[in-house]
């Protein structure tokens, strides 16, 4: 399939953008007070289409020279860099002329960022401060900011200020964190946005629409707003407030499409099954709660949701079968996720190692999540072939031709591909405890020691994984 620029504003109309479930990924936010383990939980599936490769990539810490200038060749967008960039992991495309979409990844200092989850703005509001053509977007964020911050808070301040002076080029949401804060933040126009330190006792559910309920801008503990939040949503003639407080979606925010909804109340149901939300909703609360504690397999099934239990069935699966069905809608886990990460910040890990992602290259409806820290020195070689169409050795390519088994025929093949995808997971999930302990103790004695021993182990089990990929694909032929 021709590869497509992820987020072309610019060439899509309006009524396009009305029906489209493209650019339709999901993140998710579980908060520490709610885990079975105590660790905070966020992560999001990446998700445009089919037959697009992605890469698993340390790019090491280097100089740069004065006056040297990162730029976006796909939007004109340029940053100037500092004199150090920092070393992190990243989720690149491989046709960077489009974007180089980084995506998710940890520094070197233990600044984890997620970005972005597609969100859009209303008319009104573009009218007074429209999209700026060559402003920030998806296709750079990750690259401007994760390798130049060291704490979660420079991350937001640092986009903040970019909005600021060079404006937006697209509505998103995003996730900074590191061992002490979670960030979220709704890119909400041309030069607005609002970051707020997420509390410890929630858990939230982000596709493609803006959820930001009351903000409070004059908190700036735990608040980073445009200094214009309010007075754009006033000129527009949209503002909503709660008393002294802005209601930032309710302000901001276009219709929900029903592609948007569908995501929302089955991932809320994943984390909370008494929740009352549904297809039907008027009201979509950012935050939530629960009496129940959240496991790591429970974020990881929510990522694969296929309305399992429910009267709906999923699209991409019911156009097979019937493409006017009523009870079809667009799920979490459909066919165009390129990967799906999850990021575990576990108790006692050392500040500048602090979190585990779990990484499934390729859907995780057929692809398993592996355990990666950010302190390896390289990834494994199917992680890294950056070819644009089909190569065997490819892990990112195995498991897009093992998702066409699947869809072809979803209902044979569902339970026995879950089933031994299950095999090659669950192992990892059983000795994650143990690992992150022993990580942390070699980590505080030697670090450099901690660092071959942990790239070692996911470099065997990378492979591994990816061998039994290939032979469940060939067993299917």
């Amino acid at each position: 399939m021709a590869f497509i620029t992820k987020k072309t504003v610019w060439l899509i109309t309006s009524a396009l953008l009305a029906t489209s479930s493209a650019w339709a990924c999901t993140g998710v936010y579980v908060g520490k007070q709610l885990t079975k383990d105590g660790s905070t939980i966020f992560g999001r599936t990446e998700d445009l289409e089919t037959d697009h490769n992605k890469t698993f990539i340390v790019f090491p810490a280097h100089d740069n020279a004065a006056g040297a200038v990162l730029k976006d060749e796909s939007t004109g967008f340029t940053f100037n860099l500092p004199s150090r960039s920092y070393r992190y992991t990243a989720l690149p495309d491989v046709t960077p002329k489009d974007g180089l979409y980084h995506e998710a990844g940890t520094n070197e200092f233990g600044v984890m960022m997620d970005a972005t989850v597609s969100v859009y703005a209303n008319d009104a509001v573009l009218k007074i401060d429209p999209l700026v053509k060559t402003g920030i977007t998806e296709s750079i964020m990750t690259t401007v900011a994760l390798p130049h911050v060291k704490t979660a808070r420079e991350g937001v301040e640092l986009l903040a200020r970019v909005i600021d002076e060079k404006g937006a080029g697209e509505a998103n949401s995003l996730i900074i964190a590191d061992q002490d804060e979670t960030w979220y933040m709704e890119i909400v126009s041309g030069h607005q946005y609002a970051a707020v330190l997420l509390p410890e006792n929630k858990f939230i559910v982000f596709p493609n629409g803006m959820l930001l309920g009351e903000v409070d801008v004059s908190d700036k503990q735990n608040v980073i707003a445009s200094p214009k939040l309010v007075e754009v949503a006033q000129k527009a003639g949209t503002l909503k407030l709660s008393g002294d407080k802005i209601r930032v979606a309710d302000s901001y925010a276009a219709p929900m499409k029903d592609s948007v909804k569908s995501r929302y109340w089955a991932g809320v149901k994943r984390l909370n099954p008494q929740a009352t939300v549904n297809q039907q909703s008027t009201e979509t609360p950012f935050f939530h709660t629960t009496s129940k504690k959240i496991s790591l397999q429970d974020v990881m099934a929510l990522q694969r949701d296929r309305f399992e239990n429910t009267q709906y069935i999923p699209d991409d699966w019911a156009n097979k079968k019937d493409p006017k069905a009523a009870n079809a809608l667009y799920p979490i886990g459909n066919k165009n996720t390129m990967e799906a990460h999850i990021f575990q910040v576990k108790k006692g890990m050392p500040k500048d190692v602090p979190a585990v992602m779990w990484l499934s290259v390729g859907s995780p409806l057929v692809s398993p999540y592996l355990p990666f820290y950010s302190n390896i020195e390289q990834t494994a070689a199917p992680y890294q072939v950056a070819d644009k169409t089909f190569n065997a050795q490819s892990y990112y390519w195995v498991t897009s031709r093992l998702l066409e088994r699947l869809l072809a025929n979803e209902s044979s093949l569902k339970e026995p591909l879950r089933k031994a995808v299950n095999r090659i997971e669950q192992p990892f999930i059983a000795q994650a405890n143990a690992e992150a302990k022993q990580l942390s103790v070699l980590h505080r004695k030697n670090p450099e020691q901690a660092t071959k021993w942990i790239t070692q182990r996911a470099e065997n089990r990378s492979l591994y994984s990816f061998k039994q990929l290939q032979r469940i694909t060939a067993e299917l032929k």
